[in-house]
């Protein structure tokens, strides 16, 4: 049996814009995520099922069969494989349930955060 307490864990700074705990419960993951309003991620897919439940805010899901926003209350489940990106409509909080991803763990899927107009660094 895990025990955890959201209290007691390490806030990680994404970006300016998300911030995520994050709980590893046996073979399952679950993220307590922050993201503020205007915050993005790139289009991906990874190996696992995600299930994404906003419990304050606006969350906008660009998916293969069109967007889709949740909003306080309502979840999502992305199939193992399928591209997704999204878009914070508002500050938002929401809990992200998925089996273990190492590229949590490592930090390798931070570069997805980035906003591409950060990327500009010369004009």
């Amino acid at each position: 049996m895990d025990l955890c307490d959201w209290e007691q864990l390490p806030a990680q700074e994404v970006t300016e814009l998300y911030k995520r705990k994050i709980a590893c419960l046996g073979s399952t993951m679950i993220a307590r995520i922050e993201v503020m309003r205007g915050a993005v991620t790139e289009p991906h897919t990874h190996d696992t099922e995600e299930i994404v439940m906003v419990l304050e805010g606006a969350w906008r899901f660009f998916l293969p069969d069109g967007e889709v926003t949740i909003r306080e209350n309502q979840m999502l489940s992305i199939p193992p494989g399928a591209e997704h990106a999204s878009e914070a409509l508002e500050d938002t909080v929401a809990l992200d349930i998925c089996t273990r991803r190492p590229d949590w763990l490592t930090g390798e899927d931070l570069f997805r955060h980035r906003h591409p107009d950060e990327l500009l660094w010369a004009v």
